[in-house]
């Protein structure tokens, strides 16, 4: 599809352009939301109240695309129409939206006014009269005061609270102007708000919302050869939700953990110049796995990152490994690493142990034994636990392989009716989540279940903790 300008005799091509430099045709899903937003703009939105339309999809689905499509051609043709996108972080928004659509987009031959303070542009129309649109994160929504707009475009609405959604729905009531609410969002998991606001038997039922599933084959010819392949290696479970855009995250079992909510242990978090960073490894060479995490001065763990590995040797993981501390983890105070104890055993990929290919490395893995029971203890004390209002475990909201291993992911095996409860029923299956699970649960087993200071392996490690309890709380533990 393109938009043509016919004063400035610009084409537009929202939905990218082809190697020969065409613009591309928009997928059936995007030629869907240019007919709904057409028909709220005639007025022929029979539902009553807001026009909301949200669409949950596979990654790569071509969602913001068709968004960005039908948020050009009104801001060329509706005079004085004033559109709001948000996503909860604006530096998200920048890297997702803003630097798509401002400039590439809408190019900037017709964009006569901007505000770099407020993020808003104006965009001359072929008529002479303007439009603006505003980029805004979504975490503090006091600073919209008593603004209206016509257009409201929420990215990843998933991240967002229901407040925030209400909130923004009270300020699309521009007047003179057909108003709509567009949201896209990667498929919510089950208890989340989206789940409540679409479900006729909810309190919180919405009857404004009309929802739509978008699977990403649908944008399939347009997304990059490795990429296919690599939405295709994921599991099952990570495919349903994924790539074919279906609502929740179902688990095959009873989770192993309990009391994990992720309203409560997921955050936005961030790494600081000077934190000591821990590092969780569990090793393999189908899906080696390492978990990135730091403790605030509350005592918290907070899991800031996670990687897992698609058939890699212990060397070629540990570069990536190290890559990543280089890039993203700038002037740690120390970093420290903890692993499975099978690090020392030698494997059928080298003659060499992984402690001895990581040492060489510079990577230094300190290890003890432990079982699933007091892994399990340990870990479920802490989720459980607040510390001024807030849990003893979090975990940054890209960390989705362990979100989702906490929801379910890592379980139990499940009994059929005539199986007696045994041993091996008390244990997690061994799965895709339970590498980097493991991996989170070596962390936790070495710092906060310290064990004598003189005991050492045969590599000479220190088999403690960084961390030990102190008078009931939690210290440093410096040597």
């Amino acid at each position: 599809m393109a938009i043509v300008a016919a004063q400035e005799k610009l084409l537009l091509a929202p939905f990218g352009t082809s190697t020969a430099g065409s613009p591309n045709k928009a997928n059936p899903t995007q030629e869907r939301v240019l007919d709904w937003v057409d028909r709220v703009r005639a007025g022929q939105h029979h539902k009553g109240g807001i026009p909301t339309l949200l669409i949950q999809g596979g990654v790569g689905s071509g969602k913001t695309r068709g968004y960005m499509a039908a948020v050009s051609e009104m801001a060329l043709e509706t005079p004085g129409l004033r559109i709001f996108w948000g996503r909860q972080d604006l530096k998200d928004l920048k890297l997702s939206v803003i630097d798509k659509l401002i400039g590439e987009i809408i190019p900037w031959d017709i964009i006569v006014d901007k505000s770099e303070q407020y993020n808003w542009y104006e965009i001359q129309q072929p008529t002479g009269a303007r439009a603006r649109i505003q980029f805004n994160g979504l975490k503090d929504l006091s600073g919209l005061g008593s603004q209206e707009f016509g257009v409201i475009v929420v990215t990843e609405a998933h991240e967002i609270t229901e407040f925030a959604y209400r909130t923004l729905k009270r300020r699309c009531r521009q007047e003179k102007v057909p108003v709509m609410i567009l949201m896209e969002s990667e498929p919510p998991n089950e208890g989340h708000w989206m789940n409540e606001v679409i479900n006729e038997g909810s309190p919180e039922f919405d009857p404004d919302i009309e929802k739509w599933e978008l699977s990403t084959y649908e944008n399939w010819e347009n997304l990059p050869l490795a990429y296919r392949q690599s939405l295709e290696t994921m599991p099952e479970a990570w495919k349903r939700k994924y790539l074919h855009g279906k609502t929740g995250f179902i688990p095959n079992g009873k989770p192993f953990y309990q009391g994990f909510n992720e309203a409560l242990h997921v955050i936005d978090a961030k790494f600081n110049e000077n934190d000591e960073l821990i590092c969780g490894w569990d090793f393999g060479y189908i899906h080696p796995a390492v978990c990135f995490n730091v403790i605030d001065r509350n005592g918290r763990l907070i899991v800031l990152k996670e990687m897992i590995g698609n058939n890699l040797t212990i060397n070629a993981f540990a570069e990536q490994v190290i890559s990543v501390l280089n890039r993203d983890f700038k002037n740690p105070s120390r970093i420290i690493h903890y692993g499975d104890p099978a690090v020392t055993q030698v494997n059928d990929k080298s003659e060499k142990t992984s402690w001895q290919i990581l040492k060489d490395l510079g990577i230094k893995i300190h290890y003890r034994k432990s079982d699933y029971r007091l892994r399990k203890e340990i870990i479920e004390k802490r989720l459980s636990t607040l510390q001024n209002g807030k849990p003893l475990i979090v975990l940054d909201k890209k960390c989705r392989t362990m979100i989702d291993g906490f929801l379910g992911g890592y379980h139990y095996r499940q009994l059929s009716n005539d199986e007696e409860i045994k041993s091996n029923y008390e244990i997690p299956v061994h799965n895709y989540y339970s590498h980097i699970m493991n991996a989170f649960e070596y962390v936790c087993v070495n710092v906060f279940k310290p064990i004598d200071r003189e005991k050492t392996n045969k590599y000479g490690n220190i088999l403690r903790s960084t961390l030990e309890m102190v008078n009931g709380g939690i210290g440093y533990a410096r040597r």
